[in-house]
């Protein structure tokens, strides 16, 4: 069965991650973009989504180490595709830069676990692997991954377990929060109740709480000296303790509320043809992902080896903000023909 409200957000994280991928490779430039948005609903989704795969073979009457062999097979290609996306797309010496494909790989494995585990010990889990972070971000010394404003390591095992764990591009720890988060919720907000059932309640009481504390914390910080010394500050790389907060409760409100109004009630009428084209996105999500990066990178590589025999050397500074931007919104023009 699929959930209307979950291709409309997951068409609008992919349009987000290539409007903010076009804009920060082509210009350099991330001030007005919705950077941080499509990340979080991309990886919570993936937790939602293996919740109603994991429900459905069950309903077939798979077995548990089906299950079990199916879902490692998909983490494990997710994780080979990330691999070969980095060096083919990117470059060889950005091979393990935790990316996206690779944490979302990684993040089956751990489901695959997390199915068996009692719900209190999966909420401690999620707490754990948010408040921790911090901690361990300053304990690897975060700041010397990124002295110019990308990850870079040495491929030495401790350093590869560091960027995996911490400090790559998306690390397991806070990151795992999020498909943990939407695995362990889906049941409560995407059962016939809904948001009316006790659970359900929870979780948004919980989620909404989150929210308003965030905006507490970054009304006190940008309105007084005090704040911006010892609140955190919000930031996406680091995954900081206030971005994963507020990430976490909105990527639950927004499924809750577009749920209940959507797929429930049918309170929103989606037009057709709005809603044809979320779906076809959201189905090739995948695909967008990948041949968005081949399609301005590749040329991007070309155009600094031919001009300087430096492949990056044009990377973040070779058009102005405004043509970038008109690049995306013509690759998912051609993507909505396309599709």
């Amino acid at each position: 069965m699929r959930y209307r409200s979950i291709d409309l957000l997951r068409a609008y994280a992919i349009a987000v991650m290539v409007m903010v991928h076009f804009l920060e490779n082509l210009s350099g430039t991330r001030d007005w973009s919705p950077d941080g948005f499509g990340a979080p609903i991309f990886a919570f989704l993936s937790g939602v989504s293996y919740h109603l795969w994991l429900a459905s073979r069950q309903q077939r009457g798979c077995s548990a180490d089906r299950i079990s062999r199916e879902t490692m097979r998909r983490g494990l290609f997710l994780i080979g595709l990330g691999f070969v996306f980095n060096a083919l797309v990117w470059l060889p010496e950005d091979l393990f830069t935790w990316d996206v494909l690779t944490f979302l790989g990684s993040s089956m494995l751990v489901l695959n676990v997390a199915r068996r585990m009692p719900a209190p010990a999966l909420l401690l889990t999620i707490v754990l692997s948010v408040l921790l972070s911090p901690v361990m971000q300053k304990l690897a010394d975060y700041g010397a991954w990124w002295l110019n404003g990308y990850f870079e390591t040495e491929q030495t095992l401790s350093e590869l377990l560091t960027g995996f764990l911490v400090t790559g591009y998306f690390p397991i720890f806070p990151w795992i929060a999020l498909p943990l988060v939407g695995f362990m919720s889906a049941p409560a907000l995407l059962n016939p109740q809904g948001t009316g059932s006790k659970a359900g309640k929870y979780w948004l009481l919980t989620c909404l709480s989150l929210t308003v504390l965030v905006t507490l914390v970054l009304t006190l910080r940008w309105t007084t000296a005090w704040g911006r010394l010892w609140l955190p500050a919000w930031t996406m790389f680091p995954a900081s303790l206030t971005y994963m907060s507020a990430a976490l409760g909105i990527v639950v409100l927004l499924l809750a509320g577009l749920h209940n109004r959507i797929d429930q009630r049918q309170a929103w009428r989606i037009p057709e043809w709005l809603m044809s084209r979320a779906q076809r996105f959201s189905r090739f999500s995948l695909s967008i992902y990948l041949l968005h990066h081949v399609v301005h990178l590749w040329p991007l590589w070309l155009y600094g080896l031919w001009q300087t025999g430096e492949p990056t050397a044009y990377w973040g500074q070779v058009l102005s903000w405004w043509p970038a931007f008109f690049l995306s919104m013509l690759f998912l023009l051609i993507c909505d023909r396309l599709l």
